[in-house]
């Protein structure tokens, strides 16, 4: 039998091929499970993919209410989600249901839209000022950070979201306000 000239040795080994396997998979999450899901889902609604964060949710997407939407709204929201930013944490699965804690940390979407359309209105200004205004003060707004628990159901073998999980979009666009 061999002995290893450097203990642990072969344990520094298979650490550093673990680390070049998930380091060559682009990042992509397990979407078999919870707390897999809920990284694909945060992760696409950042990038501005409903289609695909809906899908991980195991909802549909109404794309004709989306393309129906103000411009406004659309870009905003989108810039919004685009600098959110979370922490997955534990996931607990008992039986066919599931919860995921989120820390979730973003500035507060109708607060900053309120003071934008205030300016817009103050200046006399168009949808592109309201928008202007929106982003400016979007850079400079402070976080708000809230944990909320994403829940799920086992249906057909797939984990889906069960409910709204209406806390989640709240904390997502910095609205969401949960007692200490």
């Amino acid at each position: 039998m061999k002995k290893w000239i450097i203990p642990g040795i072969g344990a520094a080994a298979v650490a550093l091929i673990i680390a070049a396997v998930v380091l060559t998979s682009g990042g992509k999450r397990d979407t078999g499970t919870p707390a897999g899901i809920t990284g694909a889902y945060l992760d696409a609604m950042k990038a501005g993919d409903y289609a695909k964060a809906y899908q991980y949710a195991g909802q549909e997407f109404d794309k004709g209410a989306y393309e129906n939407s103000a411009e406004l709204q659309k870009n905003l929201m989108k810039q919004t989600y685009a600098q959110m930013e979370y922490e997955i944490g534990a996931e607990e699965i008992q039986d066919n249901k599931a919860t995921v804690e989120v820390t979730v940390c973003n500035a507060d979407y109708m607060e900053l839209l309120d003071q934008a359309i205030y300016e817009t209105l103050k200046a006399g200004g168009d949808d592109a000022y309201t928008e202007q205004m929106y982003l400016e003060t979007l850079k400079k707004a402070e976080k708000k950070e809230e944990t909320v628990l994403v829940n799920y159901r086992l249906e057909e073998g797939k984990w889906v979201f069960d409910g709204s999980n209406s806390l989640l979009q709240a904390a997502m666009l910095g609205y969401l306000e949960m007692p200490e």
